[in-house]
């Protein structure tokens, strides 16, 4: 395999979102083949990653991805984007998995193949064998996008790990893989209108409003939110939860929705989570369970204060941020930081 090619693969975080790193522009005057491979494209952090990446290489590379199981037919913000953007490009995998194989190597002929997980999480055995043969024309690298994914997982080693932080890499060091860091950046955004996007989204000019963005799981938490929001039905305060609500996880949100406080509004999946990002006063993200969720980026982004608990994979990332604070352990101590930060 020529590694002068993974080299020139190289992921700089600053030049990669802002431009794009001339190290891949061209290799040998043509443009190389990166195919993505990712498990799914149900509305989330990942496929939101996912398509930052394909819109950015694209100018530089021939992108095409395959979608491994065609699991979002509801929830499929980020799915459609990349259809649209890709068009006969992206391949979405019927029931023979298999085929996978014929695909790679006689209608698409990449140069990297990038898996958007570990393939052991998701593919069959046999198919990855065949697709990490040891005279592979192509160099191989893979994103986990879960703090519980395990490096014992591993069983096919690639050429490299690209990672979403620092905490991945020392995590799977193990491995004696090279790894490198691609982290999701967001500039801030240009000045705008609280009271716009208030009115747009018909929100009151009159309240505060707290957000809380994501699926609705055990993880994510949000039942601590409604408990919150109870602690503030006689103040001009409002709760807006953007997310959607999967049938698998129904166990979870069921039992919440019968008893949703009265200043709690639930919305569901929305394609324009930056309008309430410009309108509200706070991101309060109880979630349990992170890597490194993109929302958190979104919120510093628009200079929207967030609220959230200090988890072990951010590795102290975001101290001294000045729209990040922490959650304690008090429910009172926590009530009263809310208080401040919305000022009332």
């Amino acid at each position: 395999m020529d590694s002068s090619l993974l080299r020139k693969y190289k992921y700089n975080i600053l030049e990669l979102l802002n431009s794009i790193n001339s190290d891949i522009d061209k290799i040998d005057g043509e443009k190389k083949r990166i195919l993505y491979i990712t498990p799914h494209l149900s509305t989330g952090g990942m496929p939101q990653y996912l398509l930052k990446k394909i819109e950015t290489f694209a100018s530089c590379s021939d992108v095409y991805c395959i979608l491994y199981v065609d699991n979002a037919q509801i929830y499929d913000v980020q799915k459609k984007k990349i259809a649209k953007f890709l068009g006969d490009r992206f391949i979405i995998l019927g029931e023979d998995k298999k085929n996978i194989i014929n695909i790679i190597n006689d209608k698409i002929c990449p140069d990297i193949i990038h898996f958007e997980e570990i393939p052991e999480r998701f593919m069959d055995l046999k198919v990855i064998k065949k697709i990490y043969k040891k005279d592979r024309p192509y160099l191989i690298c893979e994103t986990p996008h879960s703090s519980t994914t395990s490096p014992n997982e591993k069983i096919f080693l690639p050429d490299r790990f690209i990672m979403v932080n620092k905490w991945m890499v020392d995590y799977y060091k193990e491995l004696d893989v090279d790894s490198e860091i691609l982290e999701y950046y967001l500039p801030p955004v240009e000045e705008f209108s609280k009271d716009e996007f208030r009115k747009k989204l018909g929100l009151s000019l009159d309240k505060k409003h707290i957000i809380n963005v994501g699926l609705f799981t055990p993880g994510k938490n949000q039942s601590e939110v409604m408990e919150y929001a109870k602690d503030f039905i006689d103040y001009p305060v409002e709760f807006h939860f953007l997310g959607n609500m999967a049938s698998n996880f129904s166990s979870y949100w069921l039992p919440l929705t019968k008893d949703i406080p009265s200043n709690c509004k639930i919305w569901g999946e929305v394609d324009n989570v930056e309008d309430f990002y410009k309108a509200s006063d706070l991101f309060l993200f109880t979630s349990k369970w992170e890597l490194a969720p993109i929302i958190i980026r979104e919120s510093i982004s628009h200079r929207l204060p967030i609220l959230m608990n200090k988890l072990y994979p951010y590795m102290d990332d975001y101290d001294g941020e000045k729209y990040v604070h922490y959650l304690g352990n008090e429910r009172e101590a926590n009530k009263q930081k809310i208080k401040s930060i919305i000022s009332i």
